[in-house]
């Protein structure tokens, strides 16, 4: 899996332990200490049939808003996952939460819990470790220039909405040309 990681900071996953008041496996404390999370595009995890984006892993401090503990837990969202035996470290484009459990009887087992079924849960890997082995990344490759997105505009019939779209393309290559990529590695 490739993972542009957050700012990693000093043993992330102990603040995380005394914040939330909580044990975590041993391989996600690594990957939390190592990377503290971070986006994960083009990135997707075989579920049965079917294969299922994963857009990024929260960290702890100082990070993206979107992959935050402490934004969700502001939000006032991680504590009911907790309360139900739950850490929810990733999610999907849905809105989908792939959470770590904490209960005693299937201790850092990886399920799916989704935000619009009631409730509904599914369980996916045994190991948060197992998890990881199992989701696919492509690298982000070329970011398409200014003139390459008009021409395929204009070529799309899209030509009279260029001069509104220059400034999300703008903003678009500006962060994928930041982005860092790098193999995860427990």
């Amino acid at each position: 899996m490739l993972i542009s990681k957050n700012k990693v900071i000093q043993n992330a996953s102990k603040i995380l332990e005394e914040d939330l008041k909580i044990k975590l496996p041993e391989d996600y404390s690594k990957f939390l200490d190592k990377y503290n999370g971070g986006r994960t595009y083009k990135s997707k995890v075989k579920i049965g049939r079917n294969w299922e984006d994963v857009c990024g892993f929260n960290g702890a401090g100082d990070v993206d808003k979107d992959y935050s503990f402490e934004s969700m837990k502001s939000m006032g969202v991680l504590e009911g996952y907790l309360e139900k035996g739950f850490l929810p470290i990733a999610d999907n484009m849905l809105g989908d939460y792939y959470c770590l459990s904490l209960k005693t009887e299937d201790y850092g087992s990886i399920y799916l819990l989704y935000h619009d079924l009631l409730g509904k849960k599914k369980k996916l890997f045994s190991s948060f470790t197992e998890f990881i082995n199992n989701i696919k990344s492509e690298e982000i490759g070329h970011i398409k220039t200014m003139e390459e997105r008009e021409k395929i505009a204009i070529e799309n019939g899209y030509g009279d909405e260029v001069e509104m779209l220059r400034p999300v393309w703008k903003e678009q290559i500006e962060e994928f040309s930041k982005i860092v990529q790098e193999e995860v590695i427990l």
